[in-house]
């Protein structure tokens, strides 16, 4: 008998030691973890840069090779696909948990080989993907491994067509390539490089809620600053590039990109990308099968280390806590609340003290009138209990708007409705469905130095100072 109490009592010991040994603050830039699989094959993942929305999580490798859009099936004239994110094949890809064949694609445009149509490659589409399950699918991800990942929001480049979303101010899209002249085919004088995407990432933005993402330019930055290095080596799922066999792939990136000035930016088939792990270029949606180099934010408060010591041959093995009814994340953080979101009139109403602390929002709490006041500064909001007219006041202004949800007091907690005050703070508010989470954001929009200007920008586009 003691000899089995023994036994399991060293059981228990070894389940301990092995869970949590490093805190996610003590985990380092360059660490390796182990999340998920694709196709049963495990995937690797490195901690690649602090930002805004936390840890910067992206793939080591190309998990495998993905056109980036699809077009509609049968009219070659249309098959080419958007480059605008946000329709792309691939983005609804990455975030969803469909089964096979029951994700339901952008505009309808399937990713079959008949959806995709190379254009001057004479290459047959080797890998369409319209009848894969979605790559956040349970055969991939278990249900506490997704509660690792955050869902958040990121400043996007728009393309041409869709200049009229800006939320930033500007009206011009990015240009991943400058050129000047006339005719049919403009001299080049410049196609920006890795140094310079910090500054020369510029242009009519807004913001969209992802939960795993292909990389823009500042995310390959911090990349390259913490590194030198930003290529993608192959798996065995992807496919060996016929053009190059060295050490690195071709893999996509997000930003929509033209590099002629003559086409007066109107390319809307061209997206950006890293060849072979030095060379940016611009590639038509249409064009090729390239690397897909997934990323997402490490939710760290979910995080739960079972063993490794974070290197590339002995990366984390980690586990999350699990997702326990609808997840709030602001500002890059899921909120934490002791008292569970309810849903009322179809709307989410939530603690106020947390949802107004995450915005910069002082609180005050008048018991006798039940009467919640919360101020930034620049804004201030009005609720009682009960009562669905809300008073705001910005700068002076007073306005009185109308809630489809009163302030309710539950469990002790004074439960506000999520998106009328998050969007009173002037913050973006979005509901991802599948997963059950909402995002709200107040996050700036990316500022290049002012000062950038070389001279081959400023004979192109004139400088901002």
């Amino acid at each position: 008998m003691k000899k089995i109490i023994s036994i399991f009592l060293t059981a228990i010991l070894a389940t301990i030691l092995t869970v949590n040994p490093v805190s996610a603050e003590g985990i380092e830039i360059g660490s390796y973890f182990q999340i998920g699989s694709y196709n049963g094959a495990p995937i690797s993942w490195r901690y690649m840069a602090d930002e805004y929305n936390g840890k910067l999580m992206v793939s080591d490798k190309a998990i495998c090779f993905k056109t980036f859009a699809a077009g509609e099936d049968g009219y070659p004239s249309s098959r080419w696909g958007s480059n605008f994110w946000e329709e792309s094949a691939i983005r609804k890809w990455l975030n969803s948990k469909a089964g096979a064949g029951e994700i339901e694609w952008p505009n309808g445009w399937t990713p079959s080989a008949e959806g995709v149509q190379f254009s001057g490659w004479n290459q047959d589409v080797k890998y369409p993907y319209a009848d894969e399950a979605g790559f956040l699918n349970e055969n991939n991800f278990s249900f506490h491994e997704l509660s690792l990942m955050k869902t958040v929001n990121q400043w996007q480049m728009l393309p041409k067509n869709r200049i009229e979303l800006a939320e930033n101010g500007e009206t011009r899209p990015y240009l991943a390539g400058y050129t000047f002249g006339s005719g049919r085919e403009p001299q080049a004088v410049h196609t920006n490089n890795v140094s310079e995407f910090k500054d020369a990432f510029r242009g009519a933005m807004y913001q969209i809620s992802d939960t795993v993402f292909l990389l823009n330019e500042l995310q390959v930055y911090d990349m390259w600053d913490n590194f030198r290095i930003v290529g993608a080596k192959r798996t065995d799922e992807s496919i060996p590039d016929e053009e190059n066999d060295g050490e690195f792939c071709w893999y996509w990136l997000i930003t929509p990109g033209t590099d002629r000035a003559a086409y007066d930016y109107g390319r809307h088939d061209g997206v950006t990308s890293i060849m072979y792990g030095k060379e940016y270029r611009i590639v038509g949606t249409h064009q090729r099968e390239l690397g897909i180099r997934p990323g997402f934010y490490l939710n760290e408060a979910n995080l739960i280390i079972k063993s490794g010591s974070g290197t590339e041959e002995d990366p984390y093995i980690v586990d999350g806590a699990g997702q326990n009814g609808v997840a709030v994340y602001s500002n890059g953080e899921e909120l934490s609340m002791d008292q569970k979101p309810v849903e009322e009139n179809e709307r989410l109403l939530v603690p106020a003290r947390a949802v107004f602390e995450s915005l910069g929002a002082e609180v005050e709490w008048d018991e006798e009138k039940e009467v919640v006041t919360a101020t930034d500064g620049e804004t201030e909001i009005v609720m009682q209990i009960d009562n669905a007219v809300m008073e705001k006041n910005k700068k002076g202004e007073e306005e009185e708007i109308s809630l489809e949800a009163a302030p309710r007091i539950i469990g002790e907690r004074t439960m506000v409705p999520l998106r009328a005050v998050s969007e009173a703070f002037s913050a973006k508010v979005d509901y991802i469905e599948e997963l059950n989470r909402v995002v709200i954001d107040k996050q700036p929009a990316p500022s290049p130095d002012p000062n950038w200007c070389p001279p081959w920008y400023k004979r192109m586009f004139g400088c901002s100072k």
